[in-house]
Formats: structure tokens, sequence, C-alpha cells
């Protein structure tokens, strides 16, 4: 079943490639959306594709990069499906 993802990921996660890493796990995953820096410090994602691959990339970014650190992640299931093409990271 296909699942619609908004994620805030929180702590230190600007300045340490967490976009990147995100962009990467998400290719490898096949998960699609994107995902970008937030002006309060924190990085924006949206993920979206099959319920199983949401949940392995939502344990992949609780955990980030090894600079990283993520201390809070906030989920919000989206009701409709906005159907991304790929994955790209927004600068």
């Amino acid at each position: 079943m296909m699942k619609s993802y908004r994620v805030l990921i929180k702590g230190v996660v600007q300045g340490v490639n967490f976009r990147y890493f995100t962009f990467k796990e998400a290719e490898r995953i096949g998960v699609k959306g994107y995902v970008k820096n937030t002006s309060e410090g924190h990085v924006e994602a949206h993920f979206e594709g099959e319920e199983e691959k949401i949940k392995e990339m939502i344990s992949r970014v609780k955990i980030g990069p090894p600079s990283s650190m993520v201390k809070e992640v906030e989920l919000f299931e989206q009701s409709d499906l906005l159907n991304f093409k790929d994955f790209r990271i927004i600068r």
C-alpha cells in the first residue's frame, strides 16, 4: 500500500551531509519525494512509497549520517499522494 509522510528531523542535522545521506538512502530503498533544510535549523523530508520502504527510510533518518545527532523525528501522515517522480534534494 502506498503511503505519504512529511517528516521533520531535529537535532544536529544541518552542515553534516544529512540531505545527501537521505537522498542516497531514498534512492537505495526506492522511496520518492524530497529533502531540504528549514530556516529553523531542521531537515524536512517528504517520503512516498510502499509502507515497508517508508518505515525503513524513517528508521534510517532516525540514525542519520555519522556526523549528525538526531534528537527528534516528527511524522505527519499525508492523506493524499503527491506522486513524486523521483527523490531530490531541494536547495
